[in-house]
């Protein structure tokens, strides 16, 4: 089974992650969502932090980062994460499916999604070294 392609918003400030809960889900994930077959990977990022964030990403800013791939929480497939970091306007806040928006510190991996522990161990505590 093909594995369920996301656009990510990777945003880090002092070892905190802006990451979204989805309704009563206990576990946090990073603002973005499914890549659609019409789109590509920038514009699904863009359409998605709109409606679940309220935010508008600057276009000139968005910058890919890497892909991660791993469990999908919840589900019995994998999930790739295209992440990208982006400037944006707007303060943002939930809408649509996403029921809060915090700044999470890295410590807190086990509150995570599977996929954003992945992120955080091989990714950003590389950039660190």
């Amino acid at each position: 089974m093909k594995p369920l392609r996301c656009a990510c918003l990777v945003a880090e400030q002092n070892d905190k992650l802006l990451l979204v809960r989805v309704r009563a889900n206990e576990h946090w994930y990073l603002p973005g969502g499914k890549i659609e077959e019409h789109e590509s990977p920038e514009e699904a990022l863009r359409r998605e932090l709109a409606e679940e964030l309220g935010i508008a990403v600057d276009l000139e800013s968005v910058q890919y980062l890497y892909t991660v791939r791993g469990p999908s929480y919840g589900q019995a497939r994998e999930v790739e994460l295209v992440c990208f970091a982006a400037r944006w306007k707007n303060d943002p806040r939930p809408h649509g499916e996403v029921s809060e928006v915090g700044w999470l510190h890295r410590q807190e991996q086990n509150k995570f999604a599977p996929a954003v522990q992945i992120l955080c161990e091989k990714f950003l505590r590389a950039q660190r070294v």
